[in-house]
């Protein structure tokens, strides 16, 4: 549940992340948005209880937000910035207090969901995520012969 409101979040901030006149590379932008978005990429395999975890996430966030392209970077500015504040509450938290200290954040994500979905929105159309996909699941083998 945290990373689906997380992801939404990071479209929405890098959306804000830049303005004015088009410098950025929409084709580099997907590919560190492809690169992010990934399911064993930092941002998606994150502990609260390792800080080492989180700062990576957090690097992951600000590669998104150096150069979005821009009808995206405000968005993708708000949701980097919520996001990232977010990550350094929890970890800076107690694992029973985490809940109280996401719902802190609740107005800010209310507020951010136009950004969210905006970012989210981009990444699927224009670079082609899929941020409903699962890990793949790994089946050991079946032997053969089920009676040995």
């Amino acid at each position: 549940m945290f990373r689906h409101i997380f992801i939404i979040a990071l479209a929405v901030s890098l959306t804000f992340a830049c303005s004015g006149e088009e410098t950025s590379d929409p084709l580099a932008f997907c590919e560190n948005f492809i690169t992010v978005a990934a399911p064993d990429a930092p941002l998606n395999t994150f502990d609260f209880n390792n800080a080492e975890s989180i700062e990576k996430a957090i690097i992951d966030l600000e590669i998104l937000s150096t150069d979005p392209p821009e009808a995206i970077a405000q968005s993708a500015s708000q949701v980097v910035d919520l996001y990232r504040g977010i990550l350094e509450a929890l970890v800076a938290s107690a694992p029973d207090d985490r809940p109280m200290v996401l719902l802190e954040f609740q107005d800010e994500i209310n507020e951010s969901i136009s950004s969210i979905e905006s970012l989210e929105n981009y990444g699927q159309t224009v670079c082609g995520i899929d941020f409903d996909e699962k890990l793949p699941q790994i089946t050991p083998e079946i032997p053969l012969d089920l009676n040995n």
